[in-house]
């Protein structure tokens, strides 16, 4: 397993990794599974694609939802595959939550409550901030993790409540004792200012690469469904895309505001990566120097997971 945050490299390390492991990919990630958001999902290209296979990468329809349990079946059903051809698998990536969920098991959460969520989101939309303070009364813990404006988790974490009566910070602590399954575990770590450099240099090369069209074609087909529609790179631009398909006028001061936004708030899922990281004790990190080369970190990873 190689984790880190965000921008961090760990998808370049990995390919540079994967042969001296005789290893192939699978992609831990929220947003990959979906096909049509390459760029907002930050895909591997299609060079990496060709020297290494990865899996769970553009398997899903963005209509479609995912969340911890269907990932983890689907992942454990691929790590089965790999493993049953004789080679490695590498799962990689900074969904920590499927990786949780994958080493250790799913806390037993009630199913989700359409007619509540519907209730909380309009709560939510005629006061904004409701939600976040609705948590910080009941679970101050999660109310401190998450961020006002992250309305997924918020209605997550206040549908639990209301549907148990308990936290679900305290519901997510109640993970098997020790991993399911043995694994070897390494992560990468950067430097906080190097790091949010690689992001806000990310976010750009995303927008030069067609991340407003590849949102604003999804958008005018309506094929976005709930989980697809909360990626960082897709909340943030769908509502002004939404505004220009019924106005019919392109507006470059909120698609710039959108993408400020992105890098705000990918920012803040980085920092929220770095307090899930705590919970994963048996993982070795490397600091990555701002200018190692991508093949030298690939070396050292597989190094560290025992290659050779």
């Amino acid at each position: 397993m190689l984790l880190g945050a965000t921008a961090s490299g760990k998808e370049a390390a990995a390919v540079h990794a994967a042969p001296l492991l005789d290893a192939e990919i699978v992609c831990a990630d929220s947003a990959k599974p979906y096909r049509g958001l390459e760029i907002a999902a930050a895909a591997p290209p299609e060079g990496h694609a060709r020297a290494v296979p990865h899996h769970l990468v553009g398997v899903l329809d963005p209509s479609e939802r995912l969340n911890a349990a269907r990932w983890t079946s689907m992942a454990r059903a691929t790590i089965d595959e790999i493993s049953g051809r004789g080679r490695r698998p590498l799962v990689v990536g900074g969904t920590a939550l499927y990786l949780k969920s994958l080493l250790y098991g799913m806390f037993d959460g009630p199913p989700a409550d359409a007619e509540l969520r519907a209730r909380l989101r309009a709560e939510e939309a005629a006061t904004p901030g409701t939600l976040h303070a609705r948590l910080a009364a009941v679970d101050p813990t999660s109310a401190a993790r998450l961020h006002r404006n992250d309305v997924k988790r918020l209605l997550r974490a206040v549908e639990v409540f209301e549907k148990t009566g308990r936290a679900i910070s305290g519901l997510q602590r109640e993970w098997s004792a020790g991993p399911l399954t043995p694994y070897v575990g390494v992560g990468l770590r950067r430097d906080p200012k190097d790091l949010r450099r690689r992001i806000d240099a990310r976010v750009d090369r995303m927008v030069a690469g067609g991340l407003v069209d590849e949102v604003r074609a999804l958008v005018a087909a309506g094929r976005l469904g709930p989980t697809a529609a909360e990626m960082i790179g897709v909340k943030e631009l769908a509502p002004a895309l939404r505004r220009e398909t019924e106005t019919g006028v392109r507006d470059e001061t909120s698609i710039a505001a959108a993408v400020a936004q992105i890098k705000q708030h990918t920012w803040i899922f980085a920092k929220r990566q770095a307090t899930w990281w705590k919970s994963f004790p048996d993982v070795r990190w490397l600091d990555v120097a701002e200018d190692e080369p991508p093949e030298t970190t690939g070396r050292r990873t597989a190094d560290a997971f025992g290659a050779g």
